[in-house]
């Protein structure tokens, strides 16, 4: 569905994971996706609003009247798709990794780094990390994306969270001692 995905974004990020428990397969083409997520939304001028197209154009792909123009719409289309495809499943697996029954592994190339002593080895710089997360920290990301909290606050959460595996810091009392910024790419396994 989204065969060369690469992201920057956390939520987006967590939503392809999602994908990777489907145990069925949401619709294949534009129109079909689209008759899918009329359902979830109120009205279609909400639903042309998300994608960034406008009503009339939505409507006509859905109605299979004319194809998505450009990988832009029909991106963007999938991506809705991919986070509102499976609730059930997606939560299923979320309770799973919460409570420890699985785990949930990061891998991103960011500027990321523990504000110590300046010139240590532990200084902020563009590092690619692949790390376990504590499930602690799963069961507040997915509680955050919930909430559909901005990307600033899962990007806390997450920094804090590999900051504690990869620098073994302990950030409990919310000092953020750990910086996570411009994020190339970043995804989870889980």
């Amino acid at each position: 569905m989204l065969d060369d995905f690469c992201t920057a974004s956390i939520a987006e990020a967590l939503d392809f994971a999602d994908t990777h428990h489907w145990t069925r397969q949401p619709p294949r083409s534009d129109s079909a996706r689209l008759r899918f997520l009329v359902t979830r939304y109120t009205d279609i001028g909400v639903l042309a609003s998300r994608l960034g197209a406008k009503p009339g154009l939505v409507k006509e792909v859905m109605e299979g009247r004319r194809s998505a123009p450009g990988s832009v719409l029909s991106q963007a289309i999938a991506k809705d798709v991919v986070r509102l495809w499976q609730p059930r499943v997606r939560r299923r697996a979320h309770h799973l990794i919460s409570t420890g029954h699985d785990g949930m592994l990061v891998h991103f190339k960011a500027w990321f780094g523990f504000t110590g002593v300046a010139g240590s080895s532990d200084d902020g710089r563009v590092r690619h990390i692949t790390e376990r997360l504590p499930t602690a920290y799963a069961a507040q990301l997915f509680q955050a994306r919930y909430r559909n909290a901005d990307e600033g606050e899962l990007r806390g959460i997450i920094a804090d969270a590999v900051g504690e595996a990869y620098f073994k810091v302990s950030p409990r009392g919310k000092l953020h001692m750990v910086a996570l910024t411009d994020i190339a790419y970043i995804e989870f396994s889980y």
